[in-house]
């Protein structure tokens, strides 16, 4: 028996063999890699940073700085937020140092940041009034000759928060990622709504502090639902009185869109949804805290749009020099030589084109195209492979920079 034992425990005991675990981790489109920076292109429905909610288990979904730290096997330390429902371009700094500079440069008066907004409500109208009320013809026998405004008040109680003033889209000049360089259109016309731009002046609570915000809101294109169409909503499923509701008592919905080019001027929390809902009466479709569940329920069945209708298109980040940026060491690789500006765009994510493109919102996007074509920019990745922590060594190696 203790022979039998003996032959038994010499045995070597088998293994199970694991599984290797195959990643789900989605694969973050990078828009510009720089040796101290990167710009890439968040998904919506992602968060930027760990929190409460996902440090502790309570949220599975997959965290930004994390997904780009092990795709790109560096660290990036993170210059701004979007909202996590929110997509669109994101630069992050490989230290600290450099997202602190960047910081600095994106919160300047000259940057410029760009978002594409689908609010509710046909809002053509209100820009052709501030444009009527900006430039009007000198006489009527010339109509070449105009004369001009410097803004008008069109907030309701008249304490200037909302302003109506002459001003084209800010002329940006990338084409991201070899992409044709297109201009703006141009619009001969000077009353034209496309000629003009509303600035929301409303002050945000953070932490029981108001701050001051400011939004500059550009015209791009809206749709009106026709006259003849049933513009109600369709009672919930599990509604007690839902025989007893009738058409009349049926929820109105407005079926007008509108799409946006919105220049935040200082960023606080929620600041464009909030500038929308309060001073356009326009909410974003798809926003659940300041817009209306019946309306962005009716648009998610209609156009698929599962997700907020706002996306972060353009960053431009001026140039920086040693006076306007004390904090940069002189002494180091550089050589004393000041940073050039970094301008990117990111294009409109899949689900949002996709959104934007439906047949039901096709009058919409035909003009939008038409006001700015390179909203049709196909989405790109400029680094198809990971970049590890030797790509520093390997651009001075190699002399790219």
């Amino acid at each position: 028996d203790q022979n039998v034992n003996m032959t038994k425990s010499s045995q070597p005991t088998e293994q199970p063999t694991k599984l290797k675990k195959r990643s789900n981790r989605p694969r973050i489109p990078i828009l510009s890699y720089q040796n101290d920076h990167v710009i890439v292109s968040k998904p919506p429905g992602m968060t930027m940073h760990h929190n409460s909610n996902t440090r502790w288990g309570r949220s599975k979904g997959p965290v930004l700085q994390t997904t780009i730290h092990k795709q790109l096997s560096r660290k990036p330390y993170l210059v701004h937020r979007l909202d996590h429902r929110t997509s669109g371009a994101v630069i992050m700094g490989f230290d600290s140092r450099t997202a602190g500079r960047l910081h600095g440069r994106l919160t300047r008066k000259d940057a410029t940041k760009l978002y594409v907004a689908l609010v509710r409500g046909d809002l053509r109208e209100r820009f052709r009034c501030a444009a009527a009320d900006l430039a009007s013809p000198i006489s009527e026998d010339d109509g070449d000759c105009w004369s001009y405004t410097d803004g008008v008040d069109m907030s309701v109680n008249g304490d200037g928060s909302i302003v109506g003033s002459f001003g084209r889209m800010p002329e940006i000049m990338t084409g991201g990622g070899g992409k044709e360089h297109l201009p703006p259109r141009c619009h001969e016309n000077a009353g034209s709504e496309y000629n003009v731009k509303i600035s929301v002046n409303l002050p945000i609570k953070a932490n029981d502090v108001e701050k001051e915000a400011q939004t500059d809101f550009y015209f791009l294109s809206s749709m009106e639902a026709p006259e003849e169409e049933d513009c109600t909503v369709k009672p919930d499923d599990d509604d007690d009185n839902n025989n007893n509701n009738n058409a009349a008592s049926t929820p109105y919905v407005t079926k007008s869109l509108t799409l946006l080019l919105c220049r935040p001027r200082t960023g606080r929390i929620h600041q464009i949804r909030r500038h929308t809902q309060k001073a356009l009466c326009a909410p974003i479709i798809g926003d659940s805290e300041h817009g209306d569940s019946r309306v962005n329920r009716f648009w998610r069945e209609t156009i698929g749009l599962d997700r907020l209708g706002l996306h972060c298109w353009y960053l431009g980040l001026p140039p920086s020099s040693f006076d306007s940026d004390p904090d940069r060491d002189n002494g180091g690789d550089d050589g004393g030589e000041e940073e050039s500006s970094i301008e990117c765009m990111a294009p409109l994510t899949d689900d949002f084109a996709k959104a934007l493109r439906h047949e039901a919102l096709r009058p919409l996007w035909k003009e939008a195209v038409r006001v700015e074509p390179r909203l049709e920019m196909e989405p790109y990745d400029e680094r198809g492979g990971s970049f590890g922590r030797y790509y520093r060594k390997r651009i001075r190696d190699d002399g790219d920079e």
